[in-house]
Formats: structure tokens, sequence, C-alpha cells
């Protein structure tokens, strides 16, 4: 039995997201995710480019989407803090090579990965491993190349350590002294400019508190505020907008019984229903509804209900828990949440229903199919182009799975009196249809880049921690001039890597590089689910 419990405890190499599209986790982000930095190691020796793809925040994204209700997987973000943390000390420089009788910094940290170093140590709630490298440079709270301040606020939140989210946030409104700032206007400025800085923080760590559900930091943040709504984004999302688009129920719970919020709206007119509906988050869906009936029918500012963002979510492009939105759809559909006979047949601004728009979408066949049993559907509504269902689904690309809706639908009584060159036109209208750009939470009104501004700190440091491979090459005199040019190129990663981690520069021959990269990966994997075993 303990055998097979270790044996399940390491991560799938494979994963469905959206439609027939497929997602695969690599070996790299199995050997970070279970904790063998050996294994990532000689992985990085043999494919350099997989340090691209270990640090990419969009992967980290969808490995967290598949690990946050598996609790088979509760140790991966602190695996691959260790990772991480290995790697770091790997890239010390060597003892004795200080230059002008200071220390020189690290090399991964000076080739740009202190964002992601930092974002992994927060994820983790690694208190110590946050000291560390905010003790090497402060500047990091800031986040770095795609990891903004935001995330590494969310990832802390995720974490649940509060510990660390304090830690964090207090780095964050402490920045370093800013060189200017003395009497007169200037100092009046730069007063206003710490003001507006210190509330665009706050305004982050909220959204941050209740995307990643931490509950306790939130009602901190909160303490003695009486609008919760004032808080927003760059779409104008509240903290509500953004606990309900994580799934994140009892946030949501709190929030709307402690204030005023459930009915507010972002500037696209989306309430928190439609996002969490967006998102297939069936407890918060069932939730709101609870706390406000009236958001049944309410629709944004395209005239979409709830039920219409559901449907949407389905063909929204990236990664998707799909099971999700399915079961959502199953329990409304079937009555179990409320009684959708009131808005099954509601139109948008573009006169389409739910059934509209997932025939137009191109989506499963099981969920048109699923919508056709909705009590009191109607099959036979018109778009303001006068096309039904039927008329859309004959008009497109015929597939196995459309053949069959055809006939179910005509069957079923649908009909289809269009004209063709009406017909394409509103297909191609209607793949410009309106979603949800982003995530509510992750884009605010003052941006990243311009944020050392507002906070009027020295940034004569972060062009030295920003520059790519090309700085860390115009530092090391030991590196031939024609090792330095083109660094940040995705196409020389090999050297960069054996840069930082000081292997061997080597040429290998192209023709057998793949199989031995492929003989030496496969028995890898064979030694350590030996060792496992």
């Amino acid at each position: 039995m303990e055998e097979e419990s270790q044996s399940q405890s390491h991560f799938p190499l494979r994963w469905e997201s959206t439609g027939d599209q497929w997602w695969y986790a690599t070996p790299i982000d199995w050997a970070a995710a279970s904790g063998h930095y050996d294994v990532v190691r000689e992985l990085l020796r043999l494919d350099a480019n997989l340090l691209i793809k270990l640090t990419s925040l969009r992967r980290i994204r969808r490995l967290e989407s598949v690990w946050d209700d598996d609790m088979r997987f509760a140790d991966a973000a602190r695996n691959r803090a260790a990772v991480a943390r290995r790697l770091l000390h790997d890239c010390e420089p060597p003892r004795g090579a200080a230059a002008g009788g200071g220390s020189r910094p690290n090399r991964l940290i000076r080739a740009g990965y202190g964002g992601w170093l930092l974002y992994t140590a927060a994820a983790a709630g690694d208190a110590a491993f946050v000291r560390e490298l905010l003790g090497r440079q402060p500047l990091l709270v800031f986040g770095e190349g795609e990891y903004g301040v935001t995330d590494v606020l969310y990832a802390a939140a995720r974490s649940d350590s509060s510990e660390v989210f304090r830690l964090l946030l207090s780095a964050v409104l402490s920045p370093p002294e800013c060189s200017a700032g003395g009497e007169g206007d200037g100092g009046t400025a730069a007063i206003a400019g710490g003001f507006m800085f210190r509330c665009e923080m706050m305004n982050r760590a909220m959204h941050a508190a209740a995307r990643g559900g931490n509950l306790e930091v939130l009602r901190e943040l909160l303490q003695g505020c009486s609008d919760a709504s004032a808080f927003r984004d760059a779409q104008g999302s509240t903290i509500l907008h953004a606990a309900a688009a994580r799934g994140q129920l009892e946030v949501v719970k709190d929030l709307i019984a402690s204030f005023d919020i459930v009915n507010s709206t972002d500037e696209q007119g989306n309430t928190a229903l439609h996002l969490a509906a967006f998102r297939g988050h069936l407890p918060v869906v069932k939730a709101l509804i609870t706390a406000s009936p009236s958001l049944i029918s309410a629709t944004n500012e395209v005239g979409d209900t709830f039920l219409h963002m559901a449907l949407t979510g389905f063909r929204t492009p990236g990664f998707r828990r799909l099971d999700r939105q399915m079961e959502l759809m199953k329990q409304l559909i079937g009555g179990v949440i409320m009684d959708l006979s009131s808005i099954i047949n509601m139109q948008n601004d573009d006169g389409r229903t739910v059934l509209h728009l997932a025939v137009i979408g191109n989506l499963h066949s099981s969920l048109v199919e699923l919508l056709m049993t909705a009590p009191l559907i109607d099959l036979n509504v018109r778009d303001n182009d006068g096309m039904t269902p039927l008329d859309l689904l004959r008009k497109q690309p015929p597939t196995a799975s459309s053949e069959i809706l055809i006939k179910q639908l005509i069957l079923a009584g649908g009909i289809a009196n269009s004209m063709d060159h009406e017909t394409r036109s509103a297909i191609a209208s209607q793949l410009k249809m309106h979603c949800i750009v982003g995530s509510p939470g992750t884009s605010f009104k003052i941006p990243d880049a311009e944020i050392f501004l507002h906070a009027g700190i020295d940034a004569s440091d972060i062009s030295e921690r920003t520059n790519s491979f090309s700085s860390v090459g115009q530092s090391e005199p030991e590196f031939p001039e024609s090792s330095r040019k083109k660094l940040n190129s995705m196409q020389n990663a090999a050297k960069h890597l054996k840069i930082l981690l000081r292997w061997p520069l080597r040429k290998e021959k192209k023709s057998s590089s793949g199989a031995r990269i492929a003989f030496r990966l496969g028995l890898l994997v064979v030694v350590v689910l030996g060792r496992q075993d």
C-alpha cells in the first residue's frame, strides 16, 4: 500500500485542455513538481531550452490549475521551490571572484530569473527562501520579466501563508528610498506620488488576496472599510469579481455577507455571477444565486446573461478545465440549481440564445444535446439576421458530429429557412463574439512599468538585474567576445545555461544529438521510477 501511495504522488504527463486539444506536461515539469533536482539538472544539461519551460509563468499557471483541487499534489509547490533554491545556489559565482572588493551577484538573478525564483518561493509559502531572495535584491518584490508584483502577491495568497504575504506586502510598501524629492514643489509631488503608489499597492494586494483565497489577509486589509466595491482593477472588476473568477468560495461568501457588493458590475456590465459561470465554478454560481436571485436575469453591455457566459467559456482559447464547465451546465440544465425556463430562450443584443452560441461555436456535441433537453427551450428562435440554430449549424463545415446534430434538431422540430449569404455573414460576425479578456484582478490602471515612477524609487539597479543574458556575458571577462553576442536569443539558451552553471562549452554532432538526448531521457526516467519503487 505504501508503494502504491508513493506512485500516486507524481504528476501525470498528460492533461486534457480545450476541445480535442491536449496539453502536455514535460518531464522537467514532472521532475520539478516531484522534487527531483538531479533529474532537473540533468535535463537542463541535455537541453538548456527546458529552462524556458521550467520558468514560464504561463506553464506554471496551467500546472496550478491542475493541482489546485488534487491533494495528491499538495507538495508540488514546495518541491518546485526546493528545486529553484538548489538551482539558485548552484549559480553562485566562484569564491574569490569578487570585483573591486564587493561580492558579485548570483548568476541566475543577474540572468533575469529573479521574478521566477520569488514567485516560486512565495507559492510554496517558504518564508526563509523569500527573505533570502529579498536580502539579495529587495527590488525583486516588484517582479521581473513576465512576473509582476501582482503575480508575486497572488502566489503568496495561494500558499495560505499569511506570514509570507505580509512579508512581501511590507517590502512592497517600504521600497528603497528615492534619491530625489527635496523641498518645494518636488517634495509635494513626491508625497503625492507616494500616496498614489501606496493606494495602488493596497488595491493590488486586496485583489491578490481575493484571487488567492487568503481570507485571513483579506479581512485584515479590509478592516475598517465600509465600501469594498471601491477597490477595482483596470476593467472595473471588484474584489468579488476577482474571487468569483478564481472559484474562491469562502472569500465570495464572506464578501457578500459583509458588504453590499453582490450586484456590482465591471465596465463591461458583468456581475460576479457572469465571471463565475464563464470560468465554470459551480459552488460560486450557487452561492451568488442564493444571495441574489435577481442576478439570474442580469445582462451585461452586450445583452449576455450568465448562461450565455457559461457557454462562451467553452470556446475561449487557452487552457480550460472543461470538466468544471460541463458539470456546471449539467446542474443548470437539470434544474438542480434553479429553474432556467425564464432565461433559456433569452436573446442577447445580437438576438442569439444559448443554443445559437453552442452550435456556432462548434462546441461539443454532447453539450448541444444537453441544451436540447432543457425544459421549454425553443429550437427555432431567430437572431437579428433571421438565423435559427439549425441554419447556422447547416452552413458550417460538415463533421461527423454536426451531421448527427442536424438530424437530431430536425427530428426535435428545428427548422431552417435562410439565405446562404446571410447565414455565412452571421457566422463570420459571431466568430467575433464578446468574451472576457484576461482575468479580473490582474491588470490595473498603473502599468507595472510605471510603478517605479509613482514610487519614486531610484531604479539605477534595475537595469543591472533586468538585462537579459547579454549583461551576464559582458560582466564575465573569462568568456570570449563571441560568446557575448546575441546571448538573449533563444537559439543560444544552451550557452546561457552553461555559463550560469559553469558547464564546459563543447560542440556535439547534430546527427546524433536527438537520439542521444532521447536515450538519456528515457534512461533517466527509468532510473528514477526504479528508485521510487
